[in-house]
């Protein structure tokens, strides 16, 4: 009987993690570097925020720096001028976003038409976004100025006013004028993101309207509309956003005043921080308007849950 060369299978090594698990580890680790940058700038400030308002510290008397727990909170509630600058807030936010988008619809409908010199118009529209929001602020308090500004002077000479108006100290006028501003710069805004969407529409649409029988009131509840629904809810809720939190207009053209007319949360918290040096109770501030973004977060995305798959 001749030998045989036995050949005896040796099972291989079992790797110690699965295909699936590696290649989810291997996604985490592509995310790593977002995860730290996102951690370092935005959670960790929240953190120390939240672990500010737990003390009272005010830079002017370091000491008496101490562990107050909910003292800034219970403060914040019994503070009347915070709920002054709460409803403040909202009157801003309303008329300025509400004015911006039908102004910037109106604005986006005429520049989507054809007309000669579309785009020196659509770059000129581009101007007021373009300018920084401090610059803009100088602008409008020196068109405002009651003695020497071209506001008042225009309306002189027109006939329509025979005394000077103080428009930025007067307690009336005061919020209309700065949301007059806000809304001059905003437009812009609205103007390209619906415009962006006019020209997304297919002209097919529009066309099977039109053999359908729908007139141009007609096609714009019925066509226009719908297809802008996305870009409307994502566009103004962004805004929303930015403008609640937005106070460099109002903190350089008057400060919050006269009289905390025009004082809104986020410029009090500047107030509170830079001014008054009340570092816990503004970090007590900035969270308590956290708090109400991430609610109106939850409540945008309930809102607009579906929107892409029903526009589609």
């Amino acid at each position: 009987m001749g030998n045989q060369n036995a050949t005896i299978a040796v099972p291989a090594p079992r790797a110690l993690l699965s295909h699936a698990t590696r290649e989810t580890l291997s996604n985490y680790a592509y995310l790593l570097p977002a995860a730290i940058c996102l951690g370092g700038t935005v959670l960790f400030p929240i953190l120390k925020a939240i672990h500010m308002s737990l003390y009272y510290n005010v830079l002017i008397k370091p000491q008496e720096y101490r562990f107050i727990g909910l003292g800034n909170y219970v403060r914040m509630v019994q503070d009347p001028t915070f709920w002054l600058t709460l409803r403040n807030s909202f009157t801003w936010v309303f008329w300025s976003v509400s004015l911006q988008f039908f102004f910037g619809f109106l604005v986006a409908l005429i520049l989507n038409g054809q007309f000669r010199g579309r785009a020196v118009f659509r770059t000129i529209n581009l101007l007021p976004w373009i300018i920084p929001g401090v610059v803009v602020a100088l602008i409008w308090e020196y068109i405002y100025q009651p003695n020497y500004g071209p506001l008042n002077d225009l309306l002189r000479r027109a006939g329509l006013m025979r005394e000077p108006v103080a428009w930025l100290s007067n307690l009336n006028l005061v919020m209309p004028a700065v949301v007059f501003t806000n809304i001059w710069r905003g437009i812009p805004f609205f103007t390209i993101m619906i415009l962006a969407g006019l020209q997304a529409i297919p002209d097919e649409i529009y066309e099977a309207a039109t053999v359908d029988g729908a007139g141009v009131i007609q096609r714009f509840w019925s066509v226009t509309l719908p297809m802008l629904r996305p870009i409307i809810v994502v566009s103004t809720a962004t805004r929303i956003i930015w403008t609640f939190n937005y106070a460099d207009l109002i903190f350089v053209m008057t400060s919050g005043g006269p009289a905390n007319a025009t004082q809104i949360t986020s410029t009090y918290t500047l107030m509170q921080a830079y001014s008054d040096l009340d570092w816990g109770y503004a970090a007590t501030l900035s969270v308590i308007l956290l708090v109400i973004m991430l609610v109106f977060t939850a409540l945008y995305l309930k809102l607009t849950k579906g929107v892409e798959s029903v526009a589609g």
